[in-house]
């Protein structure tokens, strides 16, 4: 699936050479997938369905384009000082940048990701989870509970992601992940918008905000 996420179809020969496995085990697994909704099963492969591409679950959008995220958590994290409170979305993309925060001393991280919240503080780092209600596939904490929680807050930054950018915008296939997200960005200073390759050109219906409100996007290269 997390290959899938990133080529959108590939034939069961693709399949094969990339996970090292026979014909007959990718044919069955295939077969599961679409019997579970998750995929659509082509000539000779499989296509990811239209309604499973804009609400990929967190697990699969952690293991697609990882050497990128891994960049753009590295150019990132330069952004972040000594007793910094920053906020963390729930995105894929954030959850690469708690592999460098252990070593900043005194700071604060706010998060709607409450398995990013136990990472953080399993390294002794000090983090605040917002409540509100879970969306499973995302493991993102939402809703009007959240959004007051994070209204309680001035951070130093906001570090984000999102499912598009396009026409110099970023947006959203979640209105509540949206709602979130803009939350973050009106209580901090500064707005960094981390975006892979992948995002550019793909538009989805919930706008986060233009490009201009942004102070850097950070992208991969």
């Amino acid at each position: 699936m997390a290959l899938l996420a990133e080529q959108r179809e590939m034939t069961v020969k693709e399949l094969c050479a990339a996970l090292y496995t026979s014909p007959a085990t990718i044919r069955r697994d295939l077969s599961e997938l679409e019997q579970r909704g998750l995929l659509r099963r082509s000539f000779g492969g499989a296509v990811l369905t239209e309604c499973y591409t804009d609400q990929l679950p967190l697990q699969i959008r952690r293991a697609a384009h990882i050497a990128e995220k891994k960049r753009i958590a590295l150019k990132a994290v330069r952004h972040i000082a000594p007793g910094d409170t920053v906020f963390l979305d729930a995105s894929s993309t954030t959850y690469f940048l708690s592999e460098h925060l252990s070593k900043i001393p005194e700071l604060t991280v706010i998060t709607n990701n409450p398995h990013l919240c136990t990472v953080l503080a399993s390294q002794q780092i000090r983090t605040l989870c917002t409540g509100g209600e879970m969306l499973h596939a995302s493991v993102a904490l939402v809703g009007r509970e959240a959004e007051h929680f994070v209204g309680g807050f001035s951070a130093n930054a906001c570090f984000f992601s999102a499912r598009g950018f396009a026409e110099n915008e970023a947006s959203d296939s979640s209105k509540a992940e949206r709602d979130i997200k803009i939350a973050m960005l009106e209580r901090s200073k500064h707005h960094f918008f981390l975006c892979d390759s992948s995002k550019i050109g793909q538009q989805y219906a919930f706008r986060i905000g233009n490009a201009d409100r942004f102070d850097e996007i950070i992208d991969e290269s």
